[in-house]
């Protein structure tokens, strides 16, 4: 942080003390009165040095949200289908795939598309639920 005068802060924290609605203006004329050098701060950059530090300081901690203590990404959250219907899924999309990229002319190509009803009723079977 820049140049902070010691002698300034404890002026201004002192005086934010006594009263805690005093403005920019009479902290700054304070300020300058215990270190000349103050003047050459704009009131803006006086009021980010001092002020805003000690009403920082003196303001009651924020109490913390507890994190969470889950394991990540997913965490507690069951997995939907268990390892073997997981291949069972796998298969079929590729088989899927497989016959959409072997479709050469247009009609296969909609044939296939066509048939997405058959994928559907196979990897339903699999997941145990048709």
């Amino acid at each position: 942080m820049a140049d902070i005068d010691e002698k300034v802060l404890l002026a201004v924290e002192e005086a934010l003390k006594r009263n805690p609605q005093a403005t920019v203006d009479e902290l700054f004329a304070l300020a300058v009165s215990v270190n000349g050098a103050v003047a050459s701060l704009s009131k803006r950059q006086f009021h980010a040095r001092y002020p805003l530090q000690v009403k920082r300081k003196m303001a009651p901690a924020k109490p913390r949200k507890p994190r969470s203590r889950g394991r990540g990404k997913g965490a507690g959250r069951p997995r939907a289908t268990t390892p073997p219907a997981r291949d069972a899924v796998r298969a079929t999309l590729l088989r899927f795939a497989s016959d959409l990229t072997a479709a050469e002319a247009r009609k296969d190509l909609v044939k296939v598309v066509a048939g997405v009803d058959r994928y559907v009723d196979d990897i339903l079977k699999a997941a145990g639920q048709a």
